[in-house]
């Protein structure tokens, strides 16, 4: 639902989100809110929480894997498919005292190609996690700050988050659009923080610095459409009120600002901008389900029209099985073909059961439809995946994971509409030394 909406009164916005910043606020009472989004972006941040005792621990990984993909280039053709080798170490370093809990960590990807060997590459990706509840809890009670950073560099940039853990992409860019083989570098900054100044009652602000930037692009002959890949920044802040009426509930009331500027090669530096307001309201219905539901509206500047915006989760953490759906309907940017903004509504769920002590079997499935606004027939893009998998647990170490994906990407430029679908069949073995 569109309508022309009357203007903002950017002066009170802006001294709305000085004071929440001087405030220094995040969540306080041990327990930290979200506030990053239009719609439900996730906010889960890397785990700090893996040392119960105070000290420094080194927890390496190492995963290998072989796949069927028959879509390597990500467009429409044939002869696109081949057998890849990925071999994947990773190191965490984890370190907690009474001050800080820490996370460092980071490794590279390297992907082997039997039939295109000039797609073998070497990707990297690294985070820094830093939970400061402590530090600021000797400064004041009711205070705490989490700062968090995310880099990611690869030659094939993912439309969708990955379904199991580790994922490393960033959330403002995996919206379901699947953008050609190029030289990728996806960077996440976020500062969450919150002051509790009774029990029931605080304030949050959170910002978010999301950056992609594009270099050597893959040369594809069966490419029908010229693809435009544009380097973007997206930065959101977030402030507001944050209530606890009761142990099960929270609420919040929050103001939250949008900018994206496109680094254009053919327009030069332009973007748009965004302001509204997010209710949102989280209750545990039992200890094992929680549901959140959020909805408010954004004003898209410079044209001014106002757009509803909103989102909503379900998590059910049961003994054997988990269950966890999301919604979310958002305002981002388009980085492929156009420097425009989209209107992004994606649906996601992930169903996982232990089926016996060593066995569990999961289905996990993204729906995805972004289209340009206000004109909706400039610019869209459709997309869906589906992954059934099956893990087996060897010992305390070693995971052996089989898993299938199904995908269809279908976009459309001015009219002009073309479609490509992937399959994927992945034998993955997983170390993890604790």
């Amino acid at each position: 639902m569109v309508w022309k909406g009357r203007r903002l009164t950017s002066r009170f916005a802006l001294t709305t989100m000085g004071v929440m910043l001087m405030q220094i606020p995040a969540l306080a009472y041990g327990q930290s809110l979200s506030s990053s989004g239009s719609g439900m972006e996730s906010s889960e941040r890397p785990r700090t929480d893996v040392l119960s005792d105070q000290g420094t621990r080194l927890m390496p990984s190492l995963r290998l894997a072989e796949r069927y993909d028959s879509n390597v280039f990500f467009v429409q053709g044939g002869n696109l498919e081949d057998f890849v080798t990925t071999i994947s170490p990773q190191m965490r370093v984890l370190h907690t005292n009474q001050w800080v809990e820490a996370q460092v960590s980071g490794g590279v990807t390297s992907e082997v190609y039997v039939k295109n060997p000039g797609l073998n590459y070497v990707g990297a990706n690294g985070t820094v996690a830093l939970n400061l509840d402590g530090a600021m809890n000797a400064l004041l009670r009711g205070l705490s700050l989490h700062i968090t950073n995310n880099g990611n560099y690869t030659p094939q940039p993912p439309a969708f988050a990955a379904p199991t853990s580790g994922n490393q992409a960033t959330e403002a860019f995996v919206q379901g659009i699947q953008a050609r083989r190029a030289n990728s570098f996806m960077n996440m900054a976020k500062v969450e923080a919150s002051y509790f100044f009774s029990p029931y009652l605080g304030i949050t602000s959170t910002y978010n610095d999301n950056r992609i930037r594009f270099g050597r692009r893959v040369p594809i002959a069966s490419e029908t459409v010229q693809q435009r890949l544009i380097d973007t920044n997206f930065q959101t802040v977030t402030s507001g009120f944050v209530g606890r009426p009761t142990s099960a509930d929270m609420v919040s009331l929050l103001h939250q600002y949008r900018t994206t500027t496109f680094s254009d090669p053919d327009r030069g530096e332009r973007g748009f901008s965004t302001q509204g307001a997010i209710a949102r309201w989280s209750r545990f219905i039992t200890p094992s389900l929680q549901l959140t539901l959020e909805g408010g509206f954004s004003v898209l500047l410079p044209n001014r029209n106002v757009y509803t915006m909103g989102g909503a989760s379900l998590q059910w953490r049961g003994q054997y099985t988990d269950v966890v759906l999301s919604y979310s309907r958002a305002i981002t940017p388009s980085f492929l073909f156009a420097s425009t903004a989209l209107l992004s509504q994606v649906v996601t769920g992930t169903v996982s059961r232990q089926l016996a002590e060593p066995f569990s079997l999961s289905l996990s499935g993204s729906y995805a439809v972004n289209e340009a606004i206000p004109d909706s027939s400039f610019l869209r893009f459709e997309s869906y995946s589906v992954t059934p998998g099956l893990e087996y647990q060897l010992g305390r170490s070693f995971t052996v994971r089989l898993a299938y994906t199904r995908s269809e990407f279908q976009r459309a430029l001015q009219g002009r509409s073309v479609e490509f679908d992937r399959n994927m069949v992945m034998l993955s073995l997983l170390a993890e030394w604790r």
